[in-house]
């Protein structure tokens, strides 16, 4: 029962998540995993290290660095190197304007697609189980 509840959770996570990439994609030409890069990077002000954002996104660094890559690419966010008597590791990852306004432009789609697709479904009492166990948790 647990087992399968657990495999019930995973499948419905993994089936929100590709609904929601694929809007945010076609909506706004940047991935799910962009946005939440994308996020990351406001809530800590704009401006964070490239291992900051790494660890707040739960990424691996070497893939971490192709999407920073591809991200710079686009002009959504640019990396800089720290002054020369810095720690040499200590490059930050800053968003820029154009990265700011398609934040902005795709976190309304988000927040509505999260509410569409998964709060809408939720009672009060839902809620506080889901608060509860995921305190459990994580």
């Amino acid at each position: 029962e647990r087992i399968a509840l657990w495999r019930q959770f995973c499948v419905a996570s993994d089936v929100l998540r590709r609904r929601i990439d694929q809007e945010i994609t076609d909506e706004h030409g940047i991935s799910l995993v962009w946005y939440d890069c994308l996020t990351a990077l406001r809530d800590g002000g704009g401006t964070m290290r490239v291992s900051e954002l790494c660890r707040a996104l739960q990424e691996v660094p070497s893939s971490f660095s192709r999407r920073l890559d591809r991200m710079e690419d686009d002009g959504l966010l640019e990396r800089r190197d720290p002054p020369r008597d810095a720690d040499r590791r200590a490059v930050t990852v800053t968003m820029t304007r154009e990265g700011r306004a398609v934040w902005r432009d795709a976190n309304v789609t988000y927040r509505h697609l999260v509410q569409q697709h998964f709060a809408v479904a939720l009672t009060e009492t839902d809620i506080a189980a889901l608060q509860r166990f995921l305190g459990k948790v994580i």
